[in-house]
């Protein structure tokens, strides 16, 4: 059963500006309603995993637990890689596709915009 909550850190549970220079020491202030979210999924036991790429950054680790400790969120398992127990992935990057059709079912893209006019049409 793919019962994990997978939760991008920055950009969706810290602000992130993509202008800034990155110091992987740093994490933006909390995006609080994103907070609220992680902590109520916590609190009715889902399971939830921060999915970041900085995990893949040698000492990112004591960073990020600090961080979440300081938002009350307890120590997640913090990781770069996906796994079959991952039901879902918040992620402010995101495009969500449909499985196994191709078919987009929601988020932003650059590269492929002629999906969006169908769907505002179909939400109408």
């Amino acid at each position: 059963m793919k019962d994990t909550i997978a939760v991008d850190l920055d950009g969706t549970l810290a602000h992130w500006d993509p202008g800034e220079q990155y110091d992987p020491t740093k994490i933006g202030k909390p995006i609080k309603p994103m907070v609220e979210r992680v902590k109520r999924w916590i609190a009715e036991g889902h399971k939830v995993v921060i999915f970041t790429a900085r995990a893949g950054e040698s000492g990112s680790f004591p960073h990020i637990h600090a961080w979440l400790r300081e938002q009350g969120i307890p120590d997640l398992q913090v990781t770069n890689k996906k796994h079959k127990e991952i039901g879902e992935i918040w992620d402010d990057r995101a495009v969500a596709v449909e499985r196994n059709t191709g078919k987009v079912l929601g988020g932003k893209t650059m590269h492929d915009q002629s999906w969006e006019d169908g769907a505002r049409e179909a939400m109408k």
